[in-house]
């Protein structure tokens, strides 16, 4: 730990968003980051708890304190390595984690956590910028094959971890590209597809063999996934919706996130059909999109409203004013 009273001296600060005017342009990533100064200061602000509560926020056990300081003090492929001792995908976490670990920072008895979510984003990006995160093949192979079933945030994990292990492994996806629900679930401008490729590649090196449109279970029988491979893991996600029985359900415009999310953005269009074939769902969005354009333009054209008890010369004086 570099000086412990940094906390009290800098205040927080975090990452800024480009102009909305910028913004409108495309659907890219609008997130402008801190900077080496910017983010260093940041990570000086961690005061090295004793209990450090945002390991137990952090979902996967982050080293938090120990790569704060490495950032502190300008380490930053130290502070790389450790992170990735916990956490294969980082620039994933960095961008779409709602940050459980700030939550848990002693800091935010202050309502002044630190800026743990920005920091892990800017080592993970500076090790790619660098050039210090390459495919870890295995120096020996095992000589077993393993089926992962789902190539979510999870199946990726898993067949990284295996391959690394010297394991033959082979990742099925039902979709016609892997990623799962970051793929196919996120927009482009909370994270942008090329780090989903750029990962992707980087297991394709290491060993991990992808064979996408294959629906375990529809296209290749359980039987003949067990008999071709010595081990299955499983790692398919919850997409079964659970339907609300509220005031209000059978209106026109509610939908499932899971009909509605991979319709968005448009760039995602052509992979929305891959995913769901079936002309009745893709009409289903089209009627959605036209009814919420016909919305937008209903706002637009529609006059002010005025605020009730706004003097207005337009308006009738209440009774006993203007007398």
């Amino acid at each position: 730990m570099g000086k412990i009273t940094v906390f009290l001296e800098i205040e927080k600060d975090d990452r800024d968003y480009l102009p909305v005017a910028d913004r409108l342009k495309n659907y890219r990533e609008f997130v402008v980051p801190l900077g080496d100064k910017g983010t260093r200061d940041q990570a000086a602000r961690c005061m090295d708890c004793g209990v450090p509560y945002c390991h137990t926020g952090c979902p996967v056990n982050n080293q938090i304190p120990d790569w704060n300081d490495l950032v502190y003090r300008g380490d930053w492929l130290k502070a790389l390595r450790n992170l990735q001792s916990t956490n294969n995908f980082p620039e994933f976490t960095g961008r779409i984690c709602p940050a459980p670990c700030e939550t848990s920072c002693t800091l935010n008895i202050i309502d002044s956590p630190v800026t743990i979510k920005t920091i892990e984003c800017a080592i993970v990006d500076r090790g790619w910028a660098e050039g210090w995160i390459r495919p870890q093949v295995a120096a020996r192979k095992t000589g077993k094959s393993v089926a992962v079933v789902g190539s979510g945030p999870s199946g990726l994990a898993c067949a990284q971890q295996l391959a690394r292990a010297g394991h033959d492994v082979h990742l099925y996806e039902k979709n016609g590209k892997p990623g799962g629900l970051l793929r196919y679930g996120i927009p482009d401008f909370k994270m942008e597809k090329r780090h989903i490729d750029r990962r992707i590649a980087q297991m394709e090196a290491e060993g991990v063999t992808f064979h996408c449109n294959v629906h375990v279970g529809i296209e290749l029988d359980i039987a003949e996934l067990l008999a071709r491979h010595d081990a299955v893991a499983l790692s398919g996600g919850a997409e079964k919706p659970r339907d609300l029985p509220i005031p209000g359900r059978e209106l026109d415009g509610v939908h499932f996130a899971m009909e509605f999310l991979p319709a968005e953005p448009p760039g995602l269009r052509r992979a929305a059909r891959q995913r769901h074939p079936d002309p009745r769902r893709r009409q289903a969005r089209r009627r959605h999109r036209r009814r919420r354009h016909r919305l937008r333009l209903h706002r637009h054209l529609e006059p002010p409203r005025r605020h009730l008890g706004h003097p207005d010369r337009d308006s009738p004086a209440p009774a006993g004013q203007g007398e």
